[in-house]
C-alpha cells in the first residue's frame, strides 16, 4: 500500500507569526512606560487631581498604585499560565463566558480609541504653542487636523514594523521624561530658592500620606483620577 507523505509547509507558512526577539526587555520596559503617557498625564489629568485633593495628589498617586499593582500581577501570572494576545477578552471568555469576555474586550478597545484621540488632541495643541502659533492652538479645526495627522503617522509606523515603533518609543520616552524631570527640577529649585511665584509652597512629608485627607469621598475621587493616570 502506498504511503502518502504530508506536504512540507511552504517557507511563508514557516515564517508566519511574530518575529523572534524583535523586542527586548528594555524596549518592552520603554513601551510600558510610554503607555502611561507621563507628559500627557501631567498636562491633562494632574491639574484635575490637584483641584480635587490639593497637595495630597502625590498620596493619591501612591494609593492608586495598589490596585494597578494587583492588576499587573494578575496579567503576569495569567500570561505565564495561558499566554494569549487577546488577554482580557480571551481569559474572561474562558472563565466567565463569551458575553463578559466581549464586554471586557469592547471596553479595552473603546478606552484605547478615546485615549488615542485625547493624546493626539493634547499633543497637537501643545505643538502649536511650542512654535508660538496661538491662533492655531485656539482653533478646534487646526487642532483636529494636526491630531488626525499624528494618528495617521503613528499608525503607519506601527504597520511598518514593531522594531521601528519600539525605536521611536525609546527616543520619545527620553524626551518626555527628560522634559518632566527638567520641569520638576526647576520648580523645586525656585521653591527652595525663594523665587517661585506667590502662593508656592515647599513639599512636605504629609503629601505622601493618603489618610491625611479627612474627606473619604474626595479621596475616592482622587483615586479614580490616579488610576486613570496609570
Amino acid at each position: 500500500m502506498a504511503t502518502v507523505q504530508a506536504e512540507k509547509p511552504p517557507a511563508e507558512a514557516e515564517r508566519a507569526g511574530l518575529k523572534a526577539n524583535a523586542i527586548g526587555f528594555l524596549d518592552a520596559l520603554v513601551i510600558g512606560l510610554a503607555s502611561t503617557a507621563p507628559a500627557y498625564s501631567l498636562a491633562a489629568v494632574m491639574g484635575t487631581l490637584a483641584v480635587v485633593v490639593g497637595v495630597q495628589a502625590p498620596a493619591a498617586l501612591l494609593a492608586s498604585f495598589i490596585p494597578m499593582f494587583f492588576i499587573a500581577a494578575a496579567f503576569y501570572y495569567m500570561n505565564r499560565a495561558d499566554p494569549d494576545a487577546g488577554t482580557t477578552f480571551s481569559w474572561v471568555t474562558r472563565a466567565m463566558g463569551p458575553w463578559l469576555g466581549w464586554i471586557g474586550g469592547w471596553a479595552i478597545i473603546t478606552t484605547g480609541i478615546l485615549v488615542v484621540g485625547s493624546l493626539a488632541d493634547v499633543g497637537a495643541r501643545y505643538t502649536y504653542e511650542l512654535f508660538g502659533w496661538e491662533a492655531a492652538a485656539g482653533s478646534k479645526t487646526a487642532i483636529m487636523a494636526l491630531a488626525v495627522a499624528y494618528i495617521v503617522v503613528m499608525t503607519a509606523i506601527c504597520i511598518i514594523g514593531t522594531e521601528l515603533a519600539a525605536g521611536l518609543q525609546d527616543v520619545l520616552i527620553v524626551i518626555q521624561v527628560g522634559a518632566l524631570l527638567l520641569f520638576a527640577g526647576v520648580a523645586l529649585y525656585k521653591v527652595y530658592d525663594g523665587t517661585a511665584p506667590e502662593g508656592s509652597t515647599r513639599p512636605e512629608a504629609d503629601w505622601l500620606t493618603p489618610f491625611a485627607s479627612s474627606d473619604f469621598s474626595t479621596l475616592v475621587s482622587a483615586l479614580r483620577n490616579g488610576i486613570y493616570i496609570y
